[in-house]
This record gives structure tokens, sequence and C-alpha cells, in this order.
């Protein structure tokens, strides 16, 4: 096997971009930390194909893209729930979620759309010829910095895959219903005190709609307007992925990956980073409701949530 491959993105995709882990100490000079919408998914993905549980994926948004091998060989892995085709000179074949394949030169890769689902990502064994400095290890789409300039992936884009092992092909039976639900578990908000307890009360009593405003900086919920007893114009301060912010108009914004770093809005509660990746994955008009815990049980949550991840792997089949 070749220790290296090249691979065109005949087509780019809607929204194709390289996320990885997330990008740490730039905060404080305005630059948010990116990485993937569903952590989730790329970090099994990753573990499958025996990588790192960060290293960099392709982020498919919607609508993937269209690969041709031009070198060598490409072994990769799709997680999560898109529809995808390989295509070689002998044949056409329907593509399955967490199972690898190797593609040889002339092969092509073809990504369709999500299935009711936001996101997919493409899995790859190798390195990829892209620089990756020590402080950015993403793309920031909204901003473009990071990998690959921060640019979303084009037509006729090359890259070079080095260092390809040797592989062995495997795969993973998952049922993702078991992990995504429509009901986001939430911790107090910094200025929850700022609502009144019957608009409190409606925050967790009544179901939101994802708008069709949503992408990687945010993600805004309707129907449920629940206004602060104060300004929504407050002094700005550090804010984080999952906070749930609520500006003038009373409809919330649940900032994701690309999130500004400072903001004005009070927050009335805090998605745990156990279940945001479920939030993320939500399309244009579901409903969705809020259960809040305390600090102590959101802390279980998250380590669970790592032992889960970490238990995949004992669950892959070799091929």
């Amino acid at each position: 096997m070749k220790n290296e491959s090249k691979i065109e993105f005949l087509r780019g995709g809607l929204i194709t971009s390289l996320q990885g882990s997330k990008i740490n100490n730039l905060q404080h000079l305005g630059i948010t930390t990116s990485g993937p919408m569903d952590y989730f998914l790329s970090k099994i993905g990753n573990l499958i194909m025996d990588n790192n549980e960060d290293d960099l994926t392709f982020e498919i948004c919607k609508f993937g893209p269209k690969i041709k091998i031009l070198e060598g060989n490409f072994i990769f892995l799709v997680s999560g729930n898109i529809n995808f085709n390989i295509i070689t000179n002998s044949n056409t074949q329907l593509g399955k979620c967490f199972k690898s394949y190797i593609l040889k030169k002339g092969d092509i890769l073809e990504l369709n759309q999500t299935i009711n689902s936001n996101y997919a990502y493409l899995i790859f064994k190798g390195k990829l010829n892209t620089d990756i400095s020590s402080n950015y290890k993403s793309s920031i789409i909204s901003s473009s910095l990071g990998i690959n300039d921060g640019k979303k992936i084009s037509d006729s884009d090359k890259f070079k895959i080095l260092k390809i092992p040797n592989f062995k092909d495997r795969f993973l039976s998952i049922s993702l219903s078991n992990f995504y639900d429509n009901k986001i578990r939430v911790i107090k908000g910094p200025q929850m005190n700022y609502f009144k307890i019957s608009i409190i009360k409606k925050f967790f009593s009544k179901k939101f709609k994802i708008s069709k405003n949503l992408n990687r900086v945010g993600i805004r919920l309707i129907e449920n307007p629940i206004k602060p007893t104060v300004s929504s114009n407050l002094p700005s301060e550090a804010i984080i992925k999952g906070s749930i912010q609520v500006p003038g108009d009373g409809n919330p914004i649940v900032l994701a990956s690309e999130h500004p770093t400072i903001g004005g809005y009070p927050k009335i509660a805090t998605i745990l980073i156990s279940e945001l990746y479920k939030l993320v994955q939500l399309e244009e008009g579901a409903k969705i409701s809020f259960e809040e815990v305390d600090i102590n049980l959101g802390e279980k949550l998250y380590f669970d949530f790592l032992e889960t991840i970490k238990s995949i792997q004992n669950k892959i089949v070799y091929l």
C-alpha cells in the first residue's frame, strides 16, 4: 500500500470544512474555540479508525462533497447519518456509515444529503498536508481563520494525505437513536435571576422550535419568547459554547462552535457539554424542551459522556 494519497473535491458540498480539536488559549484575543458541531460523531468516528479522538475531519453540512482519488489509496469512514455512493470502474455501491472503505486511484466518493440531521463527518487515515499551527486546529468559517485559512472546501480543492498506515477494515453497529433526542439538559445561567419565576417556568414547560437561523455561530429558537425583567443590553462579558442568550425579542440564541467570545445579552441557562451535540443536529422546525439539572449531576453526566465515547472502541468489529 502506498504511503500517501491525493484527493480532489469535484464538488465542495454545501458547507464542508476541516474541523479538529477546539482552539484554546486565544479567546482573550476574540478568537472563538470552533471545532466540530457534533463532537460526539467526530470523536467516535476517529476512535473507530484508530485515530486520536480530536484528529482533523471533514465536517459535512446538509449536502456533501464529491471526491475523486487522484493517487494512492484513500482510507475513510463516514460518521453520521448520510447517503453516500462509492463509484468505481466496475460498479456503484451504496455506502454504509460507520464502516471503513479503501478507495483506489480513479474511484469516486459521492456524499449526498444528511438524513434527519445537519452534520456528518468524513474520517480519514493519515496526516493531511495542510498547515496546522500550535494554535489553530480547526477552521473558523465565520471569520476566515484557522485550518485551510478558515475557508470552506471548494470545487477543485486538492489535498495530499501522508503516512498512510497498514489498515484492517472495520465496522461499528450503532443505533444513533440511542444517543439523540429532543430533551436538552441545562444548568442555571449566570443571569437566570433576571427573569421572572413565571418566565423561567415557561422556559422549562413549553417547547421551543428550531428556526431557519441555525449555523456554526448559533441556533435561534422561536415560538416561546422569554423576556427578562431588565434591559437585554448588559455590559459585555465572556460567553461560552452552549450558553443560551436572550436578546430583546425574547427568542433565545444557543451559542455554537463559532460563537463570539463576549456578549451582552442575559443568559438564562447553559447547555451541558454532554447534551449540546444533540441540539446542533436538530433540523429547522424540530421542537425541543429543556430540563434543568444541578451542577453535580451535570458533572456526572459529562464524565458518563466521556465513558460512553471510550466504550465505543470495545464494540468495533474487524472485517
